[in-house]
């Protein structure tokens, strides 16, 4: 039996924690709420295009990943998406200098979970865990 190999889109998210112990999440350009994060460019490397896609969408430049909170894969018609959470911390209070995808930012307890309309559940989900962890 042959089988065909699934190509993946592979996305890398940020789940940033400040001191207090709250979560950074961005508000996209078209309204739901997100995590920082993105692709990786041609002939860059996971470490290289995640720090890039921080400081392009959050202006932070120093952070610890402290761990990978999740792994996911999907489909839709246009392939495979396949999606690594880290579990990043900052130490300072950063000031936030957000890119032009984004519009607004929030750092978020996990009481205030329920106020923001998420781009997908997963997210939700996935923030819920990082709470859960530290």
């Amino acid at each position: 039996m042959h089988m065909t190999h699934q190509l993946f889109e592979i996305t890398q998210n940020a789940i940033i924690i400040n001191p207090k112990g709250e979560v950074l999440i961005l508000r996209h350009a078209s309204g739901p709420w997100l995590l920082p994060g993105g692709r990786i460019n041609k002939g860059e490397n996971w470490m290289d295009a995640l720090k890039r896609e921080i400081k392009e969408e959050t202006g932070i430049n120093n952070f610890e990943i402290k761990n990978i909170l999740d792994v996911d894969s999907w489909f839709k018609e246009d392939g495979g998406k396949f999606s690594v959470t880290f579990l990043i911390k900052v130490d300072e209070n950063n000031i936030i200098k957000l890119g032009e995808e984004h519009k607004e930012y929030a750092f978020i307890k996990e009481e205030d979970l329920k106020k923001y309309n998420f781009w997908h559940e997963s997210i939700e989900k996935r923030i819920k865990e990082a709470f859960a962890f530290i």
